[in-house]
């Protein structure tokens, strides 16, 4: 008996170095968990890539061995608080919603990697109410996956809501159908979802097999793109450098423009600092190839000659963004204070 590798989850966003981003973890569902222990399944993470592997016999392939598999589902635990500020998500995000991961493609040797656009889903109880009209009869439908019916129930007179009972059907992707319209697409479980759940990863397990059987190892990326903010540096000059700015301004990167310098009260309880503010929203990266030049022209008390100071301009925190709305729509801000 051996372990084979038979998937690979590949986590890239534009905020880091190579794109590899590595601040999830996998964790599995009760009855997930239960599967990878009956056969003999697990995932190893190495950086950003997380490797699938299970037992196999030696006079099976291991399409074979899995082949009685259902489908497996995992929470993605999001290890990074700042995550949310520096990916293009919208904010606020939506209470009892998820981004929704799977491979819905079968592959082969030509084309072996799916890239998944993580999509918003609805996360519920496997236990749940749904409000319906006193006075009419509403039908209500619950299908799987696959499409199948597996609750059907029609509201009672004078009953306000119709009670929705698929615990015995396990942790899943489910419809919900109001007389006969789609009301939503959810994740259902019976458990507590963890408190830092960023997702789920559903791995359509009939798609793995029969990809195994066109002889490739199924590859599923994720990609997450930057969220794009106007930079704002402000430059601080404490009075104890007892020096007079005759010149400020940037040399920047990548073409990139800036209003400014302007005066504004920034800091609560100083005079106004210098501020410059990007013409456009720039998407947020992690490490620079290079920086902006903070240049700087002054004379101090000692002379009037002009001197001259470059300081190399950090990219800015992502510890906390500001949001502003102008005409319904968000605007992100990244302030960054410099202290000459």
């Amino acid at each position: 008996m051996n372990h084979q590798h038979w998937f690979t989850l590949s986590i890239e966003h534009q905020y880091f170095y190579n794109n590899e981003c590595d601040v999830f973890e996998l964790l599995p569902t009760h009855e997930t968990r239960r599967i990878m222990k009956n056969y003999g399944i697990r995932f190893q993470k190495l950086g950003h890539q997380y490797y699938a592997s299970a037992v196999v016999a030696p006079s099976k392939e291991v399409w074979e061995e899995l082949q009685m598999t259902e489908d497996l589902y995992f929470q993605l635990i999001n290890t990074d608080p700042n995550f949310d500020n520096y990916t293009n998500v919208a904010l606020p995000k939506k209470e009892d919603s998820v981004l929704y991961i799977t491979n819905s493609k079968v592959t082969n040797k030509q084309n072996n990697e799916e890239i998944a656009t993580p999509l918003g889903i609805e996360t519920r109880p496997l236990r749940f109410h749904v409000n319906v009209s006193k006075t009419e009869t509403t039908s209500v439908v619950v299908k799987n996956n696959e499409g199948q019916e597996i609750f059907n129930q029609p509201s009672l007179t004078n009953r306000s809501n119709v009670s929705v009972d698929i615990s015995a059907f396990g942790s899943g992707v489910y419809q919900l159908w109001i007389n006969g319209s789609l009301s939503s697409t959810f994740f259902g479980t019976s458990q507590i979802l963890h408190t830092n759940c960023y997702g789920i990863l559903h791995i359509q397990m009939r798609n793995i097999q029969e990809s195994l059987k066109e002889n490739t190892t199924p590859s599923l990326q994720v990609n997450f793109e930057s969220r794009a903010t106007f930079w704002e540096y402000v430059v601080v000059v404490p009075k104890d450098k007892k020096i007079e700015i005759q010149k400020m301004s940037i040399e920047s990167v990548d073409s990139e423009q800036y209003i400014g310098p302007e005066k504004k009260i920034v800091l609560k309880g100083q005079e106004a600092s210098t501020v410059f503010t990007s013409t456009n929203a720039i998407k947020l990266y992690q490490k620079p190839e290079k920086h902006a030049i903070l240049k700087i022209q002054y004379t101090n008390q000692f002379s009037d000659t002009l001197q001259e100071l470059d300081m190399k301009m950090p990219v800015p925190g992502v510890s906390s963004i500001i949001t502003e709305n102008e005409n319904n729509e968000n605007s992100y801000y990244s302030q960054t204070i410099i202290y000459v």
